[in-house]
């Protein structure tokens, strides 16, 4: 039986749905699976949850992290409807870290619907929908943007939704989804803009009529515009759409101002070579191919770039490439409107955000649908050799056997290692705590308890006890300088009392910022412990390589003394030391 003849047996729906819930299955299984995994521990958070979700808190309880400059800053800079979600569910009786373990499955399964949906219109055959599922599925799950359950992981059911829309031709839905995109994640409205104008562009291959009309210089480009009057509605609204959507983002000026420009960016080491958000420095092939200024092609799992082969088949003679709706050109369409915003994001830094913002997430549905197509192709004309091999000769081969074999071996890798709970769990950065007794010990502190530390541990802090610390690694995103200064002040504050051989040091700094603790790494005093990179690698450098020469030349600070007498909770690597306590020393 031929692939063709299952497309016109799935126009019926007899295949259709069979493969939309193998489809559903695969999403359910990695979100099953990591669910489980979760649940195994009583203390663990995704790392990127830390900023974004964990301060959530606030909505279901206002007292967690009042006045604190964190909780605020990154509260502040989270999209609308991001948080007004959020806010559903905390009225729900959902907490937002509760929230954020179950949301990754839900948006998982949407977006397998719409993909699904979006390949039934391009190749109307149900082994393409299921293939393009599991390979986008493999994607999400084997990184960490949607277990994040940060507006980042909303790009997905939303601009697969709006591909989906955009070839049903429903303007209505398309416009909602535009919106959505705005309320979660409004870079990608740009794309969402730049997509719907180049849907008026076409290679003119017949004479235009009504709506094909020329643009002087264009036409000698060889531009000619669309002869679909809906393409121009499409643009039109959603243009006004993207416009009154981005809108409040443009008048908007929060306590926090602008964002960094370049010019401040190349000055600072935060921004350099193994800085925390490294992004000049880098060799010319990881500058345009991998981190915040790459394109970031998706390689692992590396069947989604079989994509890349989908150009080359369209110009092929292959059977099953006939069946190939004209709408595939969306995904170069995609392509290209990524690729514009990216090289716009490069020239306008950080005025549009990071560049790789632009093509990340875009390239991975892309290419995951033209995979899938490709996938499909290369399994019809291998049927179509297997028949006729079996028409020309009575057996196979020995040299045949092991040709389909090799593919059946491939196809089983493709599938089944991915798939592994150990392999797949390790791409999503969960963080597991380690301490706690600790946690327990300050989680039964007073809300307005705010710890002060250098070490790694203090970023889990808000997520494991919730309660406020005064910095950590996870916070120190220089993007906006009136944020970062204050943050800047308030490390180089604590490393001068850490590390200050004057006892007056240490107690004026618990006064100026009114700590309860300081937590302290076991290793803290020696002069390794400085070489964390949001340390070494930061404007206060000097200060850093000043500490660790105090410290290299055997001269203790005055808050090592004060641990016998001061620690009041302590784990393997940890100590926590009451501030009073050292105030009086």
């Amino acid at each position: 039986m031929r692939l063709v003849s299952l497309a016109e047996r799935g126009k019926v729906g007899k295949w259709r749905w069979g493969w939309l819930g193998l489809s559903l299955g695969v999403a359910l299984y990695f979100g099953g699976v990591t669910l489980g995994y979760l649940w195994r521990y009583p203390y663990i958070v995704q790392d990127d949850a830390r900023q974004h979700v964990v301060f959530l808190q606030q909505l279901v309880d206002a007292g967690l992290f009042a006045n604190d400059w964190i909780a605020e800053y990154f509260t502040t800079v989270a999209p609308v409807g991001y948080k007004l979600l959020y806010m559903v569910a905390a009225k729900l009786g959902i907490a937002p870290l509760e929230f954020a373990k179950v949301l990754p499955l839900l948006l998982s399964l949407v977006t397998t619907v719409y993909l699904f949906g979006v390949c039934w219109q391009l190749l109307p055959i149900p082994l393409t929908g299921f293939l393009s599922t599991l390979i986008l599925n493999q994607q999400l799950w084997l990184n960490d943007d949607l277990v994040s359950a940060t507006p980042r992981a909303f790009v997905y059911p939303i601009f697969v939704a709006f591909l989906y829309y955009l070839l049903r031709q429903s303007l209505l839905a398309c416009l909602v989804t535009i919106v959505l995109q705005g309320l979660f994640f409004p870079q990608l409205v740009l794309v969402q803009m730049i997509v719907l104008l180049l849907r008026l562009w076409r290679w003119p291959n017949r004479p235009s009529q009504r709506w094909g009309m020329r643009l002087g210089w264009l036409a000698r480009l060889g531009w000619q515009g669309s002869e679909s009057k809906a393409d121009y509605q499409f643009a039109f609204w959603g243009l006004l759409t993207a416009g009154l959507v981005l809108l409040p983002y443009a008048l908007t000026v929060t306590k926090f101002g602008g964002a960094i420009t370049v010019e401040q960016m190349r000055m600072m080491p935060e921004y350099g070579l193994q800085g925390r958000n490294e992004y000049f420095g880098v060799s010319g092939w990881q500058f345009w191919l991998l981190g915040n200024s790459g394109i970031r092609v998706p390689v692992f799992p590396s069947i989604i770039l079989a994509g890349c082969a989908l150009p080359m088949l369209r110009r092929s003679q292959w059977p099953l490439m006939a069946a190939v709706s004209e709408q595939i050109k969306l995904l170069g369409q995609v392509l290209l409107a990524s690729l514009i915003l990216y090289g716009a994001a490069h020239l306008l830094l950080l005025k549009l955000h990071f560049p790789s913002r632009y093509t990340y997430h875009t390239l991975r549905i892309i290419l995951a649908i033209a995979a899938a197509i490709v996938l499909t192709v290369l399994l019809d004309a291998g049927w179509r050799w297997l028949r006729y091999k079996q028409r020309i000769q009575s057996r196979l081969t020995n040299q045949d056997r092991g040709f389909l074999a090799l593919i059946a071996f491939l196809t089983a890798v493709v599938i089944v290692v991915p798939a592994l709970p150990f392999l797949f769990l390790r791409f999503q950065g969960w963080v597991i705590g380690e301490a706690p007794s600790l946690y327990q010990y300050l989680a039964a502190q007073p809300q307005s308890t705010l710890v002060a530390s250098l070490d790694p541990e203090a970023s889990n802090l808000p997520a494991f006890t919730q309660r406020s610390t005064l910095m950590g690694r996870e916070f120190a995103l220089p993007h906006h300088p009136i944020y970062y200064q204050q943050f800047q002040q308030r490390v180089i504050d604590l490393i001068g009392a850490q590390y200050s051989l004057d006892s007056s040091v240490p107690s004026q700094f618990i006064e100026q910022y009114d700590i309860n603790f300081f937590l302290i790494g076991r290793s803290a005093f020696t002069p390794a412990y400085l070489n964390q990179d949001w340390l070494i690698h930061s404007s206060f450098q000097d200060l850093v390589r000043q500490v660790a020469q105090q410290l290299e030349q055997g001269r203790q600070p005055v808050l090592l003394q004060t641990i016998p007498k001061c620690q009041v909770a302590a784990s393997e690597k940890l100590i926590l030391l009451d501030a009073v306590c050292v105030q009086q020393f």
